[in-house]
């Protein structure tokens, strides 16, 4: 009975462990998605890009954001 007991108790942590360190990971590259759009924005405005390469920049790092906030990781 105790085994059993200490069994349910060690899958239920492994199953929050690993839900835990999925929103982390997804905050994470969530964060480091728009810190790369500031970065691509700060160049445009600055010159070192030209504005349609970082239109499509932005563009891409969007929809990148997207679809990490929609749950699509791979």
């Amino acid at each position: 009975m105790k085994v059993g007991v200490l069994m349910v108790i060690l899958a239920t942590a492994i199953v929050a462990s690993a839900m835990i360190r999925r929103a982390i990971r997804r905050h994470r590259r969530i964060r480091r998605l728009v810190r790369a759009e500031e970065t691509v924005a700060l160049a445009v405005s600055d010159g070192r890009i030209s504005t349609a390469t970082g239109q499509a920049l932005l563009q891409h790092l969007e929809g990148l954001r997207r679809e990490c906030t929609d749950g699509g990781e791979g």
